[in-house]
């Protein structure tokens, strides 16, 4: 994700909400949508529009996924960890009662590593077994041609990895089954994205389970 596009939205984010709850702490809430009706609703307008940025920057920006495997499903997966999660639910709480922005944002970094750890068995089909065909007696090298890294000491770590004269095994689960831990693999070888709603109404008595 680029953190300076979130740092920017965040604190935009924190300035709009330091104006809604002072707003709300001055005035009541009924004046507020009463008498100072539209720019009440102008603030809230943009405090949805720049929390659903902010919320979709940290979430979707640079997420991997498997250019191979069908999209839709994997948009599927997303949709469906969005939809379960309850971190939606948790999101919007932040916004209407604590006006917390560093809240949310651990709320949406924590949605983000469960879409990571759902969209995992796919990105994992591309775990491959690097062989050097000029050392062809050393050891493979397991290597995530999505994620760039290198599997060693039970984790997975950033290393360039110099691909040129290297011969890439990939081992592919049979019949959909799961695939092969990376262990495994060595002693065998011995749409857009979908969008995240805001409620159109933002006040403390929104009680819906999107955000």
């Amino acid at each position: 994700m680029c953190l300076s596009h979130v740092y920017e939205l965040g604190s935009s984010l924190c300035k709009l909400l330091s104006t809604l709850k002072k707003n709300r702490e001055q005035v009541p809430l009924h004046i507020l949508k009463t008498q100072y009706k539209v720019p009440y609703e102008a603030l809230i307008r943009q405090i949805n529009e720049t929390a659903t940025a902010f919320v979709k920057e940290v979430v979707f920006s640079k997420l991997l996924m498997n250019p191979d495997e069908e999209k839709e499903e994997q948009y599927s997966v997303i949709q469906e960890i969005i939809n379960t999660s309850g971190m939606l639910k948790e999101m919007n709480h932040s916004l209407s009662q604590t006006y917390d922005v560093e809240l949310l944002h651990r709320q949406a970094l924590k949605l983000r590593g469960c879409i990571e750890d759902a969209l995992y068995p796919y990105i994992a089909r591309k775990d491959c077994l690097v062989v050097d065909m000029e050392h062809i007696e050393d050891t493979p090298i397991i290597y995530n041609t999505i994620t760039r890294k290198v599997y060693e000491n039970d984790q997975w770590v950033d290393r360039k990895l110099d691909l040129q004269g290297k011969f890439l095994l990939f081992i592919k689960p049979d019949n959909g089954s799961p695939q092969q831990s990376e262990k495994e693999m060595l002693q065998n070888e011995s749409k857009p994205i979908p969008s995240l709603h805001i409620p159109s109404e933002y006040d403390t008595k929104t009680q819906g389970s999107h955000l």
